[in-house]
């Protein structure tokens, strides 16, 4: 009897991640100083406008707590496996909540997750080969300034853009050539399409799925410190989509397919001490039964004298819909942007209309589709500007002020129709009066203290007052706008 011993060899794990917890602080986010105590006002909620309902106050504070997982297989030289994995979730991962958390769990003694597992949010695999790298699974997905895809990288970014995607990553000196093929849904059945009733499918018409087609060409010069490029993206979804993925645009009846062109141009150069950034996507094509044609534009310039001094400043243009003259919506034209591309700290970042709907699913009777984020509200019909100082007077501090003004390019008409950007919904102006353009303006202060490479403290304020655009509520009385006040206390760990 011959014995053979093989050689054993031990594949190479590398770890990183980020932690992160915060405690917020919202005073007055209802925006109006006529309800002190945060009551609903039932008629200015029925009426359709830019009215946000109390929950019986109109203060809140809660708390968020969030760890992201990134272990990375060396499998060799040319084969690395590539994970994300989640413990809580950075939109819902409020403390109380036993994130993540199965629906039946309402426990007043203890906070542990009992039945919850870790989520695991991407894994890829990348080939390194001799004509390029290729990707295949659920890869993130970032490009230019992220208004369209951004990836969530940074600490506090609580979107992610991810798909399940085939990539070839080809490098030609300074020009890259990227084909993708991301698939976003199956849908609910790989035959075709079904309409669900009542826990059953019945085949119908159509088909399912929504496919992304990409192609990326860019240009990096990193002795010119200069990049850019095209992403052209083609997005197709059947019209027998199921719920989530289903478009039935306002004034429709039936959901349709989608077929639009994202054409997102990026460019981005450094001259010494400035730099400037350019992301600008225009849409073509049809979502459902509508024209799809909007576009975006956002514009970055630095200017960073010193180690101690650094100056940015943001802006750009977001589209809005015009008003209509009935209740359908033929045309879509109103842009939103990635809601991990926002501004400042209450205005462009807190959904403050969602403070007052469920966003946890600690109920166990709660429909997870009736969650609503308070982080859920991305830039749309918005020209704006943003001016932000970072000021480091000691090695660990850093002291942020910031400015942000903005204003709508579209306005709800007396006795037309309008698209509410908050609801998604089309609505008709009865109030007997046009609405106003100015969103408003906010000034912030950050203080950050970065104890190490890994760990920071910090203390974020803001001050933001709205402007007429949100004194809107489409009814005889308008909004009593007033200031809202919003603190965070957040510790971050960086691995």
């Amino acid at each position: 009897m011959a014995f053979s011993i093989r050689s054993a060899s031990a594949l190479e794990l590398d770890w990183s991640g980020q932690f992160w917890s915060e405690l917020n602080f919202v005073l007055n986010y209802t925006m109006d100083s006529a309800e002190s105590s945060g009551n609903l006002d039932p008629a200015r909620a029925a009426a359709g406008g830019y009215y946000t309902p109390g929950g019986g106050s109109k203060d809140t504070t809660f708390q968020s707590v969030f760890l992201r997982l990134r272990p990375k297989l060396v499998v060799n030289d040319n084969i690395y496996i590539k994970s994300e994995w989640w413990v809580g979730d950075p939109i819902y991962g409020i403390f109380g909540n036993s994130l993540p958390y199965s629906t039946d769990q309402r426990q007043y003694y203890s906070s542990q997750s009992r039945g919850s597992f870790i989520t695991a949010q991407r894994f890829w695999g990348e080939f390194i080969t001799d004509i390029g790298t290729v990707q295949v699974g659920r890869v993130p997905l970032h490009w230019g300034l992220g208004v369209v895809w951004n990836s969530g990288d940074n600490l506090w970014d609580r979107y992610v853009s991810t798909g399940d995607a085939i990539r070839w990553i080809a490098k030609f000196g300074s020009f890259s050539f990227i084909p993708s093929f991301i698939v976003n849904s199956a849908g609910i059945t790989i035959g075709g399409a079904c309409n669900v009733s009542g826990g059953n499918c019945t085949t119908t018409s159509g088909t399912g799925g929504v496919q992304d087609y990409s192609l990326i060409f860019k240009y990096e010069n990193a002795e010119d410190e200069l990049e850019g490029g095209i992403n052209v993206i083609r997005r197709l979804g059947g019209s027998g989509q199921d719920t989530t993925y289903g478009v039935l645009m306002p004034g429709q009846t039936t959901a349709g397919s989608m077929n639009f062109t994202t054409y997102d141009i990026y460019a981005r150069k450094k001259f010494n001490k400035f730099s400037l950034g350019v992301e600008l996507p225009i849409v073509s094509g049809s979502l459902g039964s509508a024209s799809y044609q909007t576009f975006g534009f956002a514009g970055e310039g630095n200017w960073k004298p010193s180690d101690a001094l650094d100056f940015s400043l943001r802006g750009g243009y977001a589209s809005g819909q015009p008003n209509l003259g009935n209740a359908n919506l033929e045309t879509y034209r109103a842009f939103y942007f990635n809601p991990n591309y926002h501004l400042g700290m209450i205005m462009f970042n807190y959904q403050v209309a969602n403070f007052a709907r469920a966003q946890t699913l600690n109920n166990p009777t709660l429909d997870p589709k009736n969650l609503g984020s308070p982080y859920d509200n991305p830039i749309v019909n918005a020209i704006y500007v943003a001016l932000t100082t970072q000021i480091k007077p000691w090695d660990k501090w850093t002291f942020k002020p910031a400015f942000i003004y903005a204003q709508a390019p579209q306005s709800a008409s007396s006795g037309g129709y309008f698209f509410n950007t908050k609801s998604r919904t089309v609505q008709q102006n009865t109030s007997g009066k046009d609405q106003g353009k100015n969103l408003g303006f906010e000034f912030d202060l950050g203080i950050t203290f970065q104890w190490d490479e890994y760990f920071q403290f910090s203390f974020d304020n803001g001050v933001y007052f709205p402007g007429s655009y949100f004194a809107f509520s489409n009814t005889a009385t308008d909004n009593a706008t007033s200031p809202v006040i919003a603190s965070s206390i957040r510790i971050g760990v960086n691995f």
